[in-house]
């Protein structure tokens, strides 16, 4: 049986409707569960053409450029934009789609203009050579392994020293405690002297007290300074005497 089978479609708030353009067998169920077997027969009048057909089908509502790379396919054929011109652009399209790209192989190497600017740049950064490297290298290694060297042999020889030094930070510790301890006896023997002066029970806070406690410590002071001159002055004698 000879028919005209199309299928409708809604594009852009029109129906359209696409005829077959090639003949087929379709296998429809019947109500019997039976395989039936139709031979539809198409015809080309008023036909859409293959680029309406492909707009119609395209459901993702991407453009042709994404399109293509979902499938795998060449983006573009012929560039769009301005960086497709480019060399890089170019060099990236055929090493991902090959002869199919259209683009010619010999952009995949370096121009002599490239390679002068590469060789260029590489003496600039690079000034040195590898063994200059390499050796460059080895020299800061063994600076650094010097270095950690003579730390740890510091440090083996601090730990040594530490229980001396340990001692060293008590009896300073102690000696300090000895001269406050010695200080404050000192300072508690003027007050007492300063209240058999007067006689009475005196306040420490009044003023005679204050000046009394400020005259003694005046002269303690002298008479430390003149014990200290009449030992400096025995020494230098004894001095004179034993080179005598």
């Amino acid at each position: 049986m000879s028919v005209i089978a199309c299928r409708g479609f809604n594009f852009a708030n029109q129906v359209s409707k696409i005829p077959f353009i090639r003949c087929f067998l379709i296998r429809s169920m019947s109500t019997n569960n039976e395989i039936q077997e139709i031979e539809v027969v198409s015809t080309e009048e008023n036909a859409l053409s293959e680029k309406e057909i492909e707009q119609i089908c395209n459901k993702s509502r991407l453009s042709n450029g994404h399109r293509n790379l979902v499938n795998g396919r060449l983006p573009y054929n012929v560039p769009v934009h301005r960086f497709h011109n480019t060399v890089k652009f170019k060099r990236r399209m055929y090493g991902r789609y090959g002869d199919s790209s259209n683009v010619y192989p010999g952009l995949a190497w370096p121009t002599s203009e490239d390679l002068e600017d590469q060789l260029e740049y590489e003496r600039v950064a690079y000034p040195m050579t590898i063994q200059e490297m390499q050796n460059n290298a080895l020299t800061r290694l063994d600076k650094e392994y010097q270095e950690i060297h003579m730390r740890q042999k510091k440090i083996d020889e601090n730990m040594k020293k530490l229980n001396s030094w340990l001692k060293e930070v008590k009896e300073k510790k102690e000696k300090k405690i000895y001269e406050a301890q010695i200080i404050k006896e000192k300072k508690e023997k003027l007050i007492e002297e300063v209240k058999k002066h007067f006689g009475y029970k005196i306040d420490p806070k009044d003023d005679r007290f204050k000046e009394m406690l400020v005259k003694r410590e005046k002269e303690e002071k002298k008479k430390v300074k003149e014990e200290k001159k009449k030992l400096r002055e025995e020494k230098y004698i004894n001095t004179l005497k034993s080179n005598e």
